[in-house]
């Protein structure tokens, strides 16, 4: 039986001042694997995202600035998701060409990777909560607040987005109607600077350093025996305060250890391919778009899979979870515990007045009695 030939295209970056397309023939098609494995991680990534930003919109985690971190992440990861989305999905996945438009080739590419810049350091900012919040007690009270942490979400925003501003006067679309950078000087500075180095240090090496340096103190002190965390609390409300930041410490952990092994890959492939030449990439084309392929994927993987993590390691993320499936059984049960209380307050109220009606009459007999032996003696 004869092997099928799938065309594949790849951006081949040359060692001068441009970059090509080269089209050649595989012998297994990649766009399958694009198509199917990336629309399902798109729709589980989108539905738990969304997920997300519900729960932690709840009245019992949203008064957490850890808390504000998670929920202003799951919103960048579904933008990272939507970039992915219209940028490559549906164009190698699907044939589906929207970028042929100025306005959304800017603001696509703009949008990937700003979104993306974003939401590492959004998880930057969770590692360095929790690792303020465990180690200098005195110094939380000021840092680890709801105010705090919007500004600093809205001060992430805003510098990623001017940093990543460039794109939005970059690129163009050419008479073919495909979204490339506009001049040779910016397509060397994109190729050889931007999306190689620059983007390993900027979104990947200083977001992964300050992570590992905030979970190691992390983990230090939740392995510790008198650490603040595994203190007995005097009250019931500070042990569920302190029960809601382990958990918060926890899903920190988990989602950046996922940031780090799914996201540097891709990073490195992109950074290992500028530097090939053209012949080694006409040659192994296929298995570089393969490997191009996967290794998107897995990027796409990390900013789709922290409602799982979630979901899978905290119990009151799940608590909460199912209360927001079952409003209907959470409804009666505050229903019958008002009644229970209500039936309760009767049931004090009348025996108060029994109570008040017996010591009333006692008093009344003790005074009658009274009286009645001074009535005696005076008798006498």
């Amino acid at each position: 039986m004869a092997s099928l030939n799938w065309s594949t295209t790849l951006i081949m970056y040359l060692e001068r001042n441009s970059s090509s397309n080269y089209t050649t023939q595989c012998i297994f098609d990649i766009t399958f694997i694009l198509r199917y494995a990336g629309t399902l991680t798109v729709i589980l990534g989108l539905i738990g995202n969304f997920l997300s930003i519900i729960i932690f919109s709840r009245k019992a985690l949203r008064s957490r600035s850890c808390s504000m971190y998670f929920l202003a992440l799951n919103v960048s990861d579904i933008c990272v998701l939507y970039g992915y989305i219209i940028e490559c999905l549906l164009f190698y996945g699907y044939g589906i060409q929207l970028l042929s438009n100025s306005f959304m080739c800017k603001t696509i590419i703009f949008l990937i990777y700003a979104s993306t810049d974003i939401s590492n350091y959004l998880l930057t900012l969770a590692a360095i909560d929790r690792c303020v919040l465990i180690s200098y007690r005195t110094a939380h009270y000021r840092f680890c607040r709801k105010s705090v942490a919007k500004f600093l979400i809205g001060f992430v925003i805003f510098l990623f987005s001017l940093i990543n501003s460039h794109f939005l006067y970059g690129f163009r679309v050419d008479q073919n109607g495909l979204c490339l950078p506009t001049t040779i000087e910016y397509i060397y500075f994109y190729v050889h600077h931007y999306d190689t180095y620059i983007d390993i240090i900027k979104t990947v090496l200083i977001p992964f350093l300050i992570i590992s340096i905030c979970n190691t103190f992390i983990i230090i002190r939740l392995t510790r025996k008198h650490n603040t965390l595994s203190r007995t609390a005097s009250t019931r409300r500070s042990r569920r305060r302190q029960e809601k930041d382990r958990q918060l410490t926890s899903f920190l952990l988990l989602t950046s250890i996922l940031f780090i092994v799914l996201s540097l890959p891709s990073e490195i492939n992109d950074f290992l391919r500028t530097n090939f030449t053209r012949q080694f990439q006409i040659q192994y084309a296929c298995q570089l778009w393969t490997s191009t392929i996967i290794l998107i994927l897995l990027h796409q993987i990390n900013h789709a899979s922290h409602f799982y993590v979630y979901t899978l390691t905290g119990p009151i993320f799940r608590k909460e979870f199912k209360k927001f499936l079952c409003p209907y059984r959470q409804t009666l049960h505050k229903n019958d515990l008002y009644d229970y209380s209500r039936r309760q307050s009767a049931t004090s109220r009348f025996t108060h007045h029994d109570d008040g009606d017996e010591r009333r009459l006692s008093f009344f007999l003790k005074q009658t009695h009274s009286l009645g032996r001074v009535s005696y003696k005076s008798d006498v």
